[in-house]
């Protein structure tokens, strides 16, 4: 009996671009999952292909290579850091391979456009409806130690979410903010010189403040396991 495995982890990396019109570098970012497959008989013992443990560990020296890290910084992606190079730069990595493994599949966690959609409220968590959309971004957080992840150029795929009094503002407030976000280095934008999640949402507050939507609540998701949601009354500084 045959069977396929499918172990998903997701890194959050950052790249350099050319505008070949403008001639000019720049750094954008975004989340990715790799999905990293075994295939085999199902062992009669112990009733799988392979430990997910096993495949993790298979994958863990490349995965430190990679997350929180720029892509273009590293041998052999400097050229070239779409998926498609990334993927085949990963399997290169993995060598020797085990007779289990069958394949690694690298996916890009970012949005094609700007896309608004509603959320309901969540009464326990004290949030109201809200309106939600998704940005990709590089970032990098300096003020930190040496030897934090978090202090290197990397980049997330972020989920930013608004609640507002005005709500028929926020299609074109939300667009607008996309556009300012989306594809950027956030540490070049003034007052994200340390962009963390806090001071996004921060930032975003303001925005929000300055352009009359007079906000109650805005959130942001780094991750699928990190947010952090603002309610006003602080000064950013």
């Amino acid at each position: 009996m045959k069977a396929q495995i499918i172990k998903t982890v997701y890194i959050e990396v950052a790249r350099r671009l050319k505008d070949e019109k403008a001639g000019f570098e720049f750094y954008t970012g975004s989340s990715y999952r790799v999905d990293l497959v075994a295939e085999g008989p199902v062992s009669d013992t112990l009733g799988w292909v392979v430990d997910y443990a096993d495949l993790k560990a298979f994958f863990d020296p490349v995965y430190r290579m990679l997350d929180h890290h720029c892509l273009s910084d590293l041998p052999g992606l400097e050229d070239d850091s779409s998926a498609e190079a990334l993927e085949a730069w990963i399997y290169r990595q993995l060598n020797p391979l085990p007779a289990w493994f069958a394949g690694v599949r690298v996916y890009p966690v970012a949005p094609d456009s700007f896309c608004l959609r509603r959320l309901e409220a969540d009464i326990r968590a004290g949030l109201p409806e809200r309106f939600s959309f998704a940005f990709s971004a590089a970032q990098s957080l300096p003020q930190l130690p040496a030897g934090h992840p978090c202090r290197e150029l990397h980049g997330h795929t972020y989920q930013l979410e608004m609640a507002c009094q005005d709500e028929k503002a926020l299609p074109s407030i939300g667009n607008a903010l996309y556009n300012r976000l989306n594809g950027r280095h956030l540490n070049r934008l003034p007052g994200l010189e340390q962009a963390t999640a806090e001071r996004i949402a921060i930032w975003v507050w303001d925005y929000l403040n300055a352009n009359g939507a007079e906000p109650i609540v805005v959130g942001i998701q780094e991750t699928s396991n990190n947010r952090c949601y603002y309610f006003g009354g602080q000064a950013a500084g």
